[in-house]
């Protein structure tokens, strides 16, 4: 793994940019301002109130008041709706000016700054290791439930979300069948990642729970307690003048990673207390020495979609609606997190 100070001074640029992002109210940049920056091309049906905007081979179709981005005819993304200001210009919320940059293929500028490269998410289990197993009687019929694959089917379609609204990022599955690997090999798969010294990633584990107790339910993310300490940074790989200070900077990048988790955990948690809170107990936040978490040298997280041994939550998560809804709160809650770590975009 290779360091510099400069990531260090960036991660504390970043941490202090989240903190402002999320006090401040949230502001606008116009559609105008857009097009001059970039070059792309404006037809607007004012009759409808609908906008194509285009640019190469890439067309975004937005409409007044709709919370929805038309992607190339073919893609919906969902964003704030666009409103006028007093002069009757159309505008569109700072956190989603990004989104339509990346989708008209014109990334903010990278330089000097962190962002997210590589998303690494984790389906826990499979193939002769089926997790947590709940098994029922369900007219005169026993049903098994397990966790390893629900768990598929939860990153899998979490994977193609992440994709299809970062394309310029790597969406890695640890594995995207029912196959077994062992606990090594999913960490070996995030750390053999190269980044850039501008480059991050994060690490997402998803897991079913399980309890002696038939009435435990509900959703839980961990991360690695703050006093944990890995060896996140290999001394041999350092110059020789920076040998003797790789503890301190080791600890430097522990404390960094761990901002960084307990960030990423509290926004997934905050993206399943939207979608599925209502019908589950919100377990909160917890901290463990979990062996893909410990082991990943990156900002990571196990999350608990729900318990399999409570006939009811068990059902639930039978259902592929109702693991849609879980996804979709992963979802958001990444989303969340990625929108605050990077650089907020700026026509300036």
């Amino acid at each position: 793994m290779r360091l510099n100070c400069n990531r260090i001074l960036l991660f504390f640029t970043v941490f202090i940019l989240f903190t402002a992002a999320a006090a401040a109210a949230e502001s606008g940049i116009s559609l105008q301002e857009i097009l001059q920056k970039t070059g792309a091309h404006l037809e607007w049906d004012a009759m409808r109130g609908i906008g194509r905007i285009e640019k190469g081979d890439r067309t975004l179709v937005v409409s007044e008041n709709s919370p929805f981005l038309l992607i190339n005819y073919e893609a919906v993304e969902p964003i704030t709706s666009p409103w006028r200001g007093p002069g009757g210009e159309i505008f569109f919320s700072d956190r989603d000016a990004p989104l339509l940059l990346d989708k008209l293929g014109l990334l903010p500028d990278r330089e000097g700054q962190l962002y997210i490269s590589a998303i690494i998410i984790d389906a826990g289990h499979g193939g002769k290791d089926p997790g947590a197993i709940g098994r029922f009687r369900i007219d005169g019929e026993t049903t098994e439930i397990r966790e390893k694959d629900l768990v598929l089917q939860v990153s899998t379609t979490l994977a193609y979300r992440l994709g299809d609204r970062y394309p310029e990022k790597r969406v890695v599955l640890t594995r995207d069948e029912d196959v077994y690997l062992t606990l090594e090999e999913r960490t070996e798969i995030a750390n053999s990642i190269e980044l850039g010294e501008q480059e991050a990633m994060i690490f997402i584990s998803i897991h079913a729970n399980a309890s002696l107790n038939s009435k435990a339910e509900g959703f839980e993310v961990w991360y690695l307690p703050p006093n944990y300490r890995r060896e996140l940074i290999d001394p041999s790989t350092l110059d020789q003048s920076a040998r003797e200070v790789a503890p301190i900077l080791n600890t430097m990048l522990e404390e960094e990673y761990t901002v960084e988790s307990i960030l990423l955990a509290q926004n997934i948690l905050e993206g399943l207390e939207r979608k599925i809170g209502p019908e589950h107990e919100n377990r909160g936040l917890k901290e463990e020495t979990w062996f893909v978490v410990r082991n990943a040298k990156m900002p990571s997280v196990l999350v608990e979609i729900g318990f399999v041994t409570n006939r009811e939550e068990a059902l639930k998560m039978k259902n592929t609606d109702h693991l849609m809804k879980i996804t979709e709160g992963i979802y958001n809650g990444v989303c969340g997190f990625i929108e605050h770590f990077e650089k907020p975009f700026s026509l300036e």
